[in-house]
């Protein structure tokens, strides 16, 4: 036993080792309240009109400029994110005072747009981060929420995929809460 233990060498925890994952008692505390974008107003812009152009780009010319017309409609550049873990277990989600979802983790809700279209929303915990998922018969979208090692970041990635898009929507934005 003794050389087994020799043979094996001790895993120490470095810089390039991720920190382990937080529990969703622990998600639930930082991710809670108002995040504002701290990626520049443009930047952040730019990187949802980038995503949107290498969709686009992969499609028939015919298509292209319909989507994404559609596409960025239907992708604001998101300001402020609400998020609100509830005493009975739900989660609120509101985006710029525009948009409110609450539901309760895995629990597919659905919700009415603005524009009258229908939306299947789950919100739940997966591997150390919030996970939205947005269902509708033209596509889905996921949101990941991710808090920094020091909790005061908060990176919200968007992939957003439709069954004539043959490359996804994809792009990462920073938030930071204000004090």
């Amino acid at each position: 036993m003794l050389v087994l233990a020799v043979a094996i060498p001790h895993r120490a925890q470095t810089q390039d080792t991720p920190p382990p994952q937080r529990t969703e008692a622990e998600l639930r505390t930082l991710l809670d309240g108002a995040w504002f974008l701290s990626t520049p107003e443009r930047t952040g812009q730019q990187r949802i009109d980038a995503a949107i152009e290498r969709a686009v780009g992969e499609m028939n010319f015919f298509l292209q400029g319909v989507t994404r017309d559609q596409l960025r409609e239907k992708t604001p550049l998101n300001r402020r994110i609400d998020l609100d873990f509830l005493a009975d277990g739900r989660i609120s989600c509101v985006f710029d005072s525009r948009f409110t979802y609450t539901t309760r983790p895995g629990v597919a809700q659905p919700f009415t747009l603005p524009d009258g279209a229908a939306v299947d929303v789950t919100q739940h915990f997966r591997d150390g981060r919030l996970e939205q998922y947005f269902g509708h018969s033209l596509g889905r979208r996921w949101n990941h929420y991710a808090v920094s090692p020091d909790g005061r970041t908060m990176t919200v990635t968007a992939t957003q995929q439709g069954p004539m898009m043959p490359v996804p929507v994809h792009f990462t934005l920073e938030y930071q809460k204000r004090s």
